[in-house]
């Protein structure tokens, strides 16, 4: 593994000294018909939350870089359009110096029953301006509870002209288990992958997104997990639901992880590797950077979540426009 992904994950392994705590359901006039509290509840969520109550620290393990940022600012609620359709959201704050090549702000994390199989769908806002990382920009985060297994979906990965789907702004899946190692004969090296449907999306400053991610994981070892990927304009249900990428052959475990689940969702944007771009680290570079994300009406469900007020989707179904 690379010395960026081993930092990273390292940051990821620090971070359990924070206490996961427990996954009680926020009760707000918007909540959503199939989340708990809802008008329809659905067996198959197993967590929503879409930040409009005051006890998200009761909900979150919560991070701050240096402990710059107070953990009640985790949420805030300024104005009518701070959250998609709502008051609140989540934010990533000011990103802060990580004294060696990348820049984040809030670290926060949330547990729900594990799964082999299921959804993530949220709300995402990218501050205007908003300046990509010269690699990468992390965003919503999967581990199992111990905090061995690493899957994310990042906002922006640059790998042009070598790889033409990636680029600034360009959402991608990353996969920290699908690397080179001896069960796979050295094959490959699959840790990032990209949008692959000939319908590439690009994430522009200053507007709300629709993210949902499917994962299956794969048989321990074996290379038939599967990954799909929807992006979207937040404000356009067709452009939602279309489908950015889809892949067959994902390895989340490897062999020594057999028996293993995802089961802690993370918010955090980890704008990396500055010391690959001209005078973007201190000391010729700022030392916090003026920009944010925010996310709103997170659900984790093993059946098809959609857009908001879109009506519910039967099991394994999908319409692809």
């Amino acid at each position: 593994m690379r010395p960026v992904a081993r930092a990273f994950v390292a940051l990821a392994v620090t971070f359990v000294s924070v206490v996961l705590l427990g996954s009680s359901a926020p009760t707000s006039s918007t909540v959503e018909p199939m989340c708990p509290g809802g008008s329809n509840p659905s067996a198959d969520v197993v967590l929503c939350d879409d930040f409009e109550d005051t006890a998200f620290q009761a909900r979150w393990a919560l991070g701050s870089h240096f402990n710059r940022w107070p953990f009640a600012d985790f949420v805030l609620c300024t104005g009518d359009n701070f959250g998609f359709k709502s008051r609140c959201a989540a934010w990533s704050n000011l990103l802060i110096f990580d004294n060696a090549w990348g820049f984040w702000g809030y670290d926060s994390r949330r547990s729900f029953p594990p799964q082999a199989e299921f959804y993530v769908r949220w709300y995402q806002y990218v501050s205007s301006p908003y300046a990509w990382g010269p690699l990468e920009d992390k965003s919503v985060m999967l581990h199992d509870q111990a905090n061995t297994l690493v899957a994310y979906v990042g906002t922006s990965r640059n790998h042009l002209p070598v790889v033409p789907d990636s680029g600034p702004g360009r959402p991608f899946v990353a996969n920290y288990q699908d690397v080179d190692v001896d069960e796979t004969g050295g094959l490959y090296n699959r840790v990032n992958r990209f949008q692959n449907q000939g319908r590439n999306f690009t994430l522009q400053p200053g507007n709300w997104y629709f993210f949902e991610w499917y994962l299956k994981l794969n048989d321990p070892g074996v290379s038939n997990g599967v990954t799909k990927l929807w992006v979207g304009d937040a404000n356009a249900s067709q452009s939602a639901e279309t489908l950015r990428m889809h892949y067959t052959d994902m390895r989340w475990l490897q062999t020594q992880d057999a028996g293993k689940r995802f089961g802690v969702v993370r918010l955090t944007v980890y704008d990396q590797r500055c010391d690959i771009g001209p005078n973007t680290c201190p000391p010729n570079g700022p030392a916090i950077l003026a920009q944010s994300h925010r996310w709103d009406q997170l659900v984790v469900s093993t059946s098809p979540i959609g857009p908001m007020g879109a009506p519910a989707a039967p099991a394994n179904v999908r319409i692809i426009r």
